[in-house]
């Protein structure tokens, strides 16, 4: 019987969402379910699917579910099951690389992933909390088994009313390609992080004013890649009234290229959030040997205590001035942290992510 992957939520461009999607749904059985280059809906064999982000569909009416997450209500679904011959008692199992179920199937055991609650905890918007508190319910209910890529995301959905039995911990994976770097190739720090509150990029300008009145002598550039959000204009005031604001810049994106250029030429990479479902870039660095220096929250004293440098939210420069000067000066913590987050990157690889999701759809289609 087929299996089905939903990526009706997949949105085009760059994110963390679509990353996830590009490097776990290659290794998974099942057709595609995802939008095409017209706005249509299409079934994708696994042979032929391409892991690229979809389009953004050109009638406005599916532009607009599309930006919402709402595609599925737009769609006749039965419909494309029987162009393909099938029906729905032909589906074994659905999974969702997304936090969302197919609701009009909700007897098709479905496995959904949820990456964070952050909308609930520290939305960006009110949509974005409405959507969670009020919308992701119904998901919830409709999935017979969530991933929460975290211990600290499953106790957040514990406290959502979620029974711990639905519940299954897969943490992300990454795949170490390269050799880790051996020295640091400059003074410069590395931040990935979209301009939004939880990324607490306003409170590590704060720190890096401190530093850079603490360090007059570092010189290094502190380049912030991330798209502009709500924050944007704020950061844009607290760059320009840091004792030396040429140090610091502000880039929407960097090509793959230049972005693995950066991770390995920096001194380290730098971590603020106040909160994160699991914290994907520390793990791109470390895959890399690049040294971290995060931020103290929960999840990331989950995975990566012993192989991170960590400041308080509130810190005024003084712990994150110590670390960084710790990294110019100390050869031997620069070397213990780059070597202790390879290891750690190469425990947490992409095989073991798979396998673990796998092996959760097998006990679906089983049941």
């Amino acid at each position: 019987m087929p299996q089905l992957i939903n990526l009706l939520s997949w949105l085009p461009g760059h994110s963390g969402f679509g990353s996830y999607v590009q490097r776990v749904v290659p290794q998974l059985p099942g057709l595609r379910l995802q939008l095409d280059a017209s706005g249509r809906g299409m079934l994708i064999d696994p042979l032929t699917w391409q892991p690229e982000p979809p389009s953004q569909a050109p009638q406005r009416r599916m532009a607009l579910l599309q930006r919402y997450s709402l595609v599925q209500h737009g769609l006749d679904l039965p419909r494309l099951l029987a162009e393909r011959g099938l029906g729905l008692e032909d589906l074994e199992v659905i999974y969702s690389p997304f936090f969302d179920a197919l609701l009009q199937w909700p007897h098709v055991p479905q496995l959904i992933t949820c990456h964070d609650l952050t909308p609930l905890v520290q939305p960006n918007s009110r949509k974005a909390w409405l959507r969670y508190r009020l919308w992701q319910p119904r998901h919830l209910r409709c999935a017979s088994r969530i991933v929460a890529i975290s211990h600290y995301v499953a106790d957040q959905l514990l406290a959502f009313g979620v029974a711990a039995e639905r519940i299954s911990v897969v943490p992300n994976g990454i795949d170490v390609v390269r050799e880790r770097i051996q020295a640091p190739a400059s003074e410069d720090l590395l931040v990935l992080a979209r301009h939004d509150a939880n990324k607490n990029l306003a409170g590590l300008l704060r720190a890096l004013a401190g530093v850079q009145q603490r360090l007059p002598d570092w010189l290094g550039i502190v380049r912030i890649v991330g798209r502009a959000g709500r924050e944007t204009h704020r950061l844009q005031r607290l760059c320009r009234d840091l004792p030396r604001p040429g140090q610091v810049q502000l880039l929407p994106s960097l090509e793959p290229q230049e972005l693995v250029m950066h991770l390995r030429q920096s001194l380290a990479l730098l971590s603020a959030s106040t909160e994160e479902g699991f914290d994907y870039p520390v793990l791109e660095a470390k895959a890399e040997g690049l040294p971290t220096v995060i931020s103290e929250i929960p999840v990331h004293r989950e995975f990566h205590e012993g192989s991170s440098l960590f400041f308080p939210l509130q810190d005024d420069g003084s712990v994150l001035a110590d670390h960084l000067q710790q990294l110019r000066r100390g050869v031997s913590t620069w070397h213990e942290v780059s070597e202790a987050g390879y290891l750690l990157a190469g425990r947490m690889n992409l095989a073991r992510q798979v396998d673990q999701i796998r092996e959760l759809i097998g006990a679906l289609a089983a049941a």
